[in-house]
């Protein structure tokens, strides 16, 4: 794909698609019905919480931008970015990588502890705690990166999509860190930093791969090592205060370099601009 001409990606053999499927002037259609089903699904899960519990009201929150993408698919009806699993997934594992190295350089310093034996059993649990955590991650990944990640894609910049994006998932997460379910609000600044990184670094996967599959592996990469596993291997729980875990200042410092340094190569690759709009399938 010539750098300078940056195209929407193929997701799938040429099968044909209709152009009610493509057609811009349904975009608007598309994108309401996207938003009051995942308000809908989000708002059900949420009041759920009381009587389901948190862990399992939590499935259904995060499988809400699924079935909203789900709903624009059918009834939009609309397009989504599905593409192919390539050698692009393993870049999904570069986030815990790098956040991995920032914990061990820490822990050198003197800034944290961090227990081998616990790290050990941290890594041999993930492929089979990953499983699971991409279960959930799918939920996500395929409304945000599989629907709309490239409707905004097809208006805005690389980085103007990036900061709605943003905005967007850091409201989707804000009402259960403000109940106490998730988090802590006292690491929702690290929380937001990291969220940032992780938004900028997902993009460029996304559109390198031309898939959302790498994204996927990342987010439940993510959950299962840099919030949890990392997290207990340095003596702490899965709030993380301070500068260990999902809500501390180390995760978000490493996510935020990361992504800025993929969205950096990106944009010097010409990757930048809004995308042209071209027919896809699903």
């Amino acid at each position: 794909m010539d750098a300078a001409q940056p195209t929407l990606p193929a997701l799938a053999p040429n099968r044909p698609t209709s152009p009610a499927r493509t057609d811009r002037a349904r975009d608007t259609r598309r994108l309401v019905i996207y938003f009051v089903v995942l308000l809908l699904v989000y708002a059900v899960g949420f009041a759920l919480k009381p009587t389901l519990g948190f862990s399992t009201a939590v499935v259904l929150i995060m499988f809400a931008p699924a079935i909203a993408a789900l709903a624009v698919r059918f009834l939009g009806p609309g397009v989504l970015w599905w593409g192919r699993p390539s050698w692009w997934i393993l870049a999904g594992l570069l986030p815990v990588a790098v956040v991995l190295l920032v914990l061990l350089a820490a822990a050198g310093l003197g800034w944290i502890d961090f227990y081998p034996d616990l790290l050990k059993s941290a890594l041999l649990l993930a492929p089979v705690n990953l499983v699971g955590s991409m279960v959930l991650a799918f939920g996500e990944e395929l409304g945000w990166r599989g629907f709309l990640w490239p409707q905004l894609r097809v208006r805005m910049s690389f980085v103007a999509a990036s900061a709605v994006m943003a905005v967007i998932w850091l409201a989707y997460h804000v009402p259960v860190v403000l109940s106490g379910d998730y988090g802590a609000l006292s690491g929702l600044p690290a929380f937001t930093v990291a969220l940032v990184g992780f938004v900028l670094f997902v993009g460029v996967i996304t559109e390198r791969a031309r898939s959302l599959w790498p994204s996927v592996l990342a987010h439940g990469a993510w959950n299962t090592l840099a919030a949890n596993g990392f997290a207990a291997a340095a003596g702490s729980g899965f709030v993380g205060e301070g500068l260990v875990g999902e809500f501390g200042w180390l995760n978000a410092v490493a996510m935020l370099a990361l992504g800025a340094g993929a969205t950096w190569w990106h944009l010097a690759g010409g990757r930048g601009a809004v995308l042209p709009r071209v027919p896809t399938t699903t």
